[in-house]
């Protein structure tokens, strides 16, 4: 684990308005091969048809395993697969789910039912495959997403996985009424590469308040956040979102995320990153503000570190 932080890069957290002209070029041609060429590749295809942020792209991303129509499309997924991004997000899923196993040990040893959510869950592989691991625990999963695809392919997943006692639920992830009102109510809560997608601040204290007031108390919160990227307008001038657009991500600096989950009424208690900095995954628990008790401290996760 690194404490490397987003203050000592020097790239940008955010996309220029304008691409000086020799740049622009090569986003051009990348963006033409991409769209040509790439497209034997099975995680490029799936990116231009379901959006390079959905669940379904994540999903591939995940498995790691290079496909393609012809072996130059399974060693263009192959690249693709190997970018720098793509192994982060790959560290992140470790990440997450090592925390998730800790998070779900600690509710187990006080005596409390395992309910997780995730409010954004795609596919949900990262969980269920913690989920598989930890069935002695019988834990309980509501999985929900906005998009049938990710859903269907989930639940397919599950099945395959032998996985039980999961929900797949169409639901919008900022709707602060909808997630107030989570049945069974959540032991665990997860929005994981989430937040980083909605530039609106406020959209996501909607989405955190509703966490807030629809987890149990003393609760738990799993969250990601994106302090930079190494490529960010590259993705941003060449791959589009799962509704078309260019996919223009939020990088937010570690203690702007981590003041939002406090206004909402969660105490952090720990965060993981990776190497580059490029990925957190933190744990926040709800009776940090709501009594005045110190939070406590989850085994394996190291404490908050903010960007310096």
């Amino acid at each position: 684990m690194s404490h490397r932080t987003a203050s000592e890069h020097v790239m940008p957290t955010f996309v220029p308005p304008r691409t000086p002209w020799p740049r622009a070029a090569v986003f051009v041609g990348l963006r033409f091969l991409l769209g040509t060429v790439g497209r034997l590749s099975a995680g490029v295809r799936i990116g231009w048809r379901r959006g390079f942020d959905s669940g379904e792209s994540l999903d591939h991303v995940y498995r790691n395993v290079a496909e393609g129509i012809t072996p130059l499309g399974r060693l263009v997924d192959r690249i693709y697969l190997g970018s720098r991004g793509w192994r982060a997000i790959r560290q992140r899923k470790a990440h997450l789910q090592e925390t998730l196993r800790s998070v779900v040990e600690r509710v187990h040893a006080e005596g409390r039912p395992i309910h997780l959510v995730d409010i954004a869950a795609g596919p949900g592989r990262y969980v269920l495959e913690a989920l598989q691991a930890m069935s002695h625990l019988e834990p309980s999963a509501v999985l929900r997403d906005q998009s049938p695809a990710a859903l269907e392919a989930g639940r397919r997943l599950a099945a395959t996985l032998g996985v039980g006692r999961v929900r797949y639920v169409q639901g919008d992830a900022f709707d602060r009424d909808t997630l107030a009102r989570l049945t069974p109510t959540p032991t665990i809560a997860i929005a994981s590469g989430l937040y980083e997608l909605v530039p609106d601040n406020r959209r996501v204290l909607d989405s955190l308040c509703g966490l807030r007031d629809g987890l149990a108390d003393d609760g738990y919160l799993i969250y990601t956040n994106q302090p930079w990227h190494p490529q960010l307008e590259l993705i941003a001038r060449v791959l589009t979102n799962r509704e078309g657009r260019p996919w223009v991500m939020r990088c937010r600096p570690q203690a702007e995320i981590d003041g939002l989950v406090r206004l909402a009424g969660f105490g952090k208690v720990g965060m993981r990153t990776d190497e580059d900095g490029i990925f957190t995954v933190s744990v926040a628990r709800g009776s940090g503000s709501r009594d005045g008790r110190r939070p406590r401290r989850i085994e394996g996760v190291s404490g908050p570190r903010q960007p310096g």
